[in-house]
């Protein structure tokens, strides 16, 4: 394939793929749901919006970041910016196939910065199973904090105290199996 044609593609396929989805996603909705999207973005306060914004970019930056950090013991050290647009390429894929967009990521840096697509791909998942961990950790949080508000609400709705406890017992088995 010629340069020029190849590069034109690599333009051309991402916008195209971006147009369609926004196509996809707006001639889903009926007449009446677009009249109200339409409302919604022309009354939504511009400063909120330049918040979220910051605070995405931030969020995906600081993911960005990690991936590097991650990459580094490995012996690569990928620039910030081929990190930042894998990940921001990644969930451009997810729109589209759910998951896909760790292989994607995992690809995108591995031809971009020459590291083997197995290595960047393990520090991936291992990016989820922290992450796993930590929302593991946040729900035990939550609801050591709120036990005291779900034994209440459990008492005032089941009168029997060993059935309550019961309740709270296959909660937590529950969600420690799943």
């Amino acid at each position: 394939m010629k340069p020029n044609l190849s590069k034109l593609l690599k333009i051309i396929l991402p916008l195209g793929l971006g147009v369609f989805l926004i196509w996809y996603s707006i001639s889903s909705l009926s007449p009446e749901e677009r009249q109200k999207t339409l409302q919604y973005i022309t009354e939504a306060n511009p400063k909120w919006i330049a918040i979220s914004v910051f605070f995405g970019i931030i969020s995906h930056l600081s993911r960005a970041y990690r991936w590097k950090f991650l990459l580094e013991p490995l012996g690569y050290s990928p620039k910030l910016a081929n990190s930042f647009m894998a990940v921001m390429a990644g969930y451009l894929s997810n729109l589209g196939i759910p998951r896909s967009g760790e292989f994607l990521r995992g690809g995108i840096i591995s031809s971009y910065e020459n590291i083997p697509f197995k290595k960047a791909f393990g520090t991936i998942i291992s990016e989820r199973v922290i992450d796993l961990l930590m929302l593991i950790l946040i729900i035990c949080i939550a609801f050591f904090y709120q036990s005291t508000y779900l034994v209440h609400f459990l008492s005032n709705k089941i009168s029997n105290p060993f059935i309550t406890l019961g309740i709270l017992l296959a909660l937590i088995l529950s969600g420690l199996f799943f």
